[in-house]
């Protein structure tokens, strides 16, 4: 089966050095259970190349190039980066590596693929299972054009250097508590965007759509009746967060916190790995800075790495200063979560900086001791996002009906039975400006008797999206109820539900959908 995109061989090259696999096949267990989290997480059925032979089972009497050409010719390029990967001498580096990155470098995809959000994602998507020299380092980043983004499959502990295992979760010395299961699924979510912007890529440039409908699509809502009824959106730019770097220790938090920002409407930077050269690291840190709203700076007990020129300087404590320099010449805001883990000492030379920061909180900063990264990013938004909106000139409707461009097709049957009974206003969420759709939901809702917020494929939308309007709208003294309503084809949309006061959430099959919403709509009505 080809690739899902035409012209392409497999959705995903698979790229090792056979000294990886022989101790104890971890990178064909990894290739399995990679293959199992994709089917969980990724609509499409993607094609993965992996060959466990030696050499990809090609003889010297064999044409590599050509051997190889056809299957190169992927999506996504995963190499299993260890302590052999980077040897130029390589089969794995001569023949895969650097002819994947020439070859996407040049097609019409190209090697970065844009995102919604303005985020960019490398086709080459690494994974890391050994801590590499410094010289490898390198060489990987000449080659990448940027700093080494990867999901790492690392057992860390004293004196220890190799690949994660899932045997490994519970042990009392994984220094860093990965999980071998949470990393599968990291590497699944970065394949589904990627894919995703490739389709949105491929589909924009193939859509036969005229310049006045595209035109409407991103400048007003229509509406289903009546006909003559758009909503402007308001055309707000997405604030953008410096996000710092931090020690290694939260490495898994700061990315967790990295898609959370997203999701609620954030563009995020940086978007690539913590450089290791010092000059670098602070041209890019004041670079960023630059172009930013805001920052977030999370701390907990490391101080991180130091300077070698300057011991008594951090790398988090040199992002935090000049976050703090531009904190007080502008409106930028800096943000400080510290969320040290109950029952471990905290280092000196940490304890020394975060007093350090209590003492001298300043205009435009904010510091934070909150228990989760949920709450923490609500706070930020209310601060980042307190700016007095234009009020639209809403109507009064029965039922305000909010889908994703995803389910369009389906929704568009449910509102077609629905509006012939009841006055109902419809809004089709695009993949961009999400902030602007909650601004006019925020405002729309209380008008209506009902406001239904409908999925079927779109269930990773749907759920952060009721949580945050649900709040924005008054919580449990919202005036009007909300529906929640999914269907239960597929199958993993039966446990995507949110309870909460004035909601009504439930999972019902395609024909119930109309029926439920109608019901709904009775008891409302008659309260």
């Amino acid at each position: 089966m080809p690739a899902i995109i035409s012209g392409y061989e497999y959705d995903i090259f698979i790229s090792y050095r056979q000294n990886d696999n022989k101790y104890d096949h971890w990178v064909s267990d990894f290739v399995s259970r990679l293959r199992l989290e994709l089917e969980a997480t990724v609509k499409d059925r993607l094609t993965i190349y992996f060959d466990e032979n030696v050499n990809d089972g090609i003889l010297e009497t064999h044409n590599v190039d050509k051997s190889l050409a056809g299957k190169l010719k992927s999506l996504i390029f995963i190499p299993v980066i260890s302590m052999t990967y980077c040897d130029t001498n390589s089969f794995a580096w001569k023949q895969e590596f650097l002819p994947f990155r020439e070859s996407a470098s040049k097609d019409h995809l190209g090697l970065d693929i844009r995102h919604s959000n303005g985020n960019y994602s490398s086709r080459i998507l690494p994974i890391k299972i050994h801590e590499i020299e410094i010289d490898d380092l390198r060489l990987l980043e000449k080659e990448l054009a940027g700093s080494l983004r990867s999901v790492d499959f690392i057992y860390h502990s004293a004196g220890v250097n190799r690949p994660l295992t899932p045997k490994d979760d519970d042990r009392p010395d994984n220094h860093h508590n990965l999980i071998y299961r949470n990393q599968i699924n990291k590497v699944a979510n970065a394949v589904k965007e990627i894919i995703f912007g490739i389709k949105q890529l491929t589909s924009a440039s193939t859509a036969n759509i005229t310049a006045t409908s595209a035109s409407r699509l991103t400048q007003s809502i229509s509406a289903s009746l009546p006909e003559n009824i758009s909503y402007k959106v308001i055309n707000k730019k997405a604030p953008t967060v410096f996000l710092a770097w931090t020690s290694q220790d939260l490495r898994n938090k700061r990315d967790e916190m990295l898609l959370i920002l997203q999701k609620a409407g954030f563009n995020v930077i940086p978007n690539y790995d913590c450089p290791s050269d010092e000059q670098e690291f602070t041209e890019k840190t004041i670079d960023d800075i630059g172009h930013a709203d805001c920052s977030l700076h999370i701390l907990s007990h490391e101080f991180g790495r130091r300077f070698e020129t300057n011991d008594e300087m951090s790398f988090p404590q040199f992002q935090l200063e000049e976050a703090s320099k531009k904190s007080k010449d502008s409106d930028f805001h800096t943000f400080i979560w510290f969320t040290p883990t109950p029952g471990l000492e905290i280092k000196p030379s940490q304890a020394r900086f975060v007093n350090n920061i209590r003492n001298n909180i300043s205009q435009n900063m904010t510091f934070s001791n909150s228990p989760g990264s949920m709450q923490l990013v609500d706070d930020i938004r209310a601060i980042m996002f307190r700016e007095i909106k234009e009020e639209l000139n809403m109507k009064d409707t029965d039922i305000f009906f909010i889908f994703n461009s995803q389910d369009e097709q389906d929704a568009q049957r449910i509102t077609d039975i629905i509006s012939s009974e009841y006055p109902i206003e419809t809004m089709n969420i695009m993949p961009d400006g999400e902030d602007e759709y909650r601004e006019l939901s925020r405002q729309q809702i209380p008008k209506s008797k009902l406001a239904v917020v409908y999925f079927r494929y779109a269930a990773d939308w749907a759920l952060p999206f009721i949580k945050q309007i649900w709040k924005q709208v008054g919580g449990a003294s919202s005036t009007t109820p909300i529906l929640l309503v999914g269907e239960d084809d597929p199958r993993t949309n039966i446990a995507r539900t949110f309870k909460a006061p004035k909601v009504v959430s439930t999972i019902v099959s395609k024909d119930e959908v109309p029926v439920e919403i109608k019901k709904v709509y009775v008891k409302v009505v008659e309260v």
